[in-house]
């Protein structure tokens, strides 16, 4: 819709987790969690598809539900979820601040990637909370990987899957190119690799399609 011609290209798969019993086992026992925390659209997906009819269960004995941002509150919702915290400042970042009161021996589930961030994990922990950490699902380099076809932006919304690229086409792929990133998180990493990212100004779809517009509108420069 703003005029750019897309070209599909995931550089990962995500994948169920190795066991699905860890988040079986909490699910059975849902109840006893005070929050349940989501930070990505995947663990909500994954999530959903282990409990009864693929849905959320409603009503005011169920405990309480953080997304990291509005793309996962959507999927929430989505999925028959009633969504009671979005930070403003949608990334782990922001939802360590916005759970910072929680009292000591608060209970929280935390379905995540495999291997994810520990950030908010560590923080609610030293707080004194308990958090049950469980993986809802895993991302791994697309294996085959097709051969890079022609473009002029790569958009990033995830760590992986700059990484995933880069092994496989390293770095001068992105030569003349405008690398543009979701958030600062995605923007580290390519900052790790060398790279200097356009980075979208809030960690959603919308703010990236408008970063990516600007640079390379004619008084972007590009």
């Amino acid at each position: 819709a703003a005029g750019a011609t897309v070209v599909r290209y995931p550089t990962i798969e995500v994948l169920p987790p190795p066991s699905w019993e860890p988040l079986d086992q909490a699910l059975r026992q849902v109840g006893s969690y005070d929050w349940i925390v989501f930070t990505s659209q995947p663990a909500v997906q994954f999530t959903a598809s282990r409990m009864q009819g693929g849905r959320f269960p409603g009503g005011q004995a169920h405990p309480r539900i953080a997304a990291v941002g509005a793309e996962t509150a959507r999927a929430l919702e989505k999925a028959g979820a009633q969504v009671d915290l979005v930070p403003s400042d949608q990334r782990q970042e922001g939802l360590m601040d916005a759970l910072r009161d929680l009292e000591v021996g608060t209970r929280l589930l935390f379905p995540h990637a495999l291997a994810g961030r520990d950030l908010l994990i560590d923080a609610l922990r030293g707080q004194g909370c308990q958090v049950d950490v469980v993986a809802a699902y895993q991302t791994a380099p697309r294996n085959p990987m097709p051969p890079l076809p022609a473009f002029d932006v790569a958009t990033f919304a995830s760590p992986s899957a700059l990484v995933a690229f880069v092994a496989k086409h390293g770095t001068c792929a992105f030569a003349s190119k405008t690398i543009a990133v979701i958030g600062p998180t995605t923007a580290a990493e390519a900052v790790r690799h060398g790279l200097s990212p356009v980075i979208a100004a809030e960690p959603n779809i919308d703010a990236l399609i408008s970063a990516i517009a600007s640079e390379r509108s004619p008084k972007g420069g590009r």
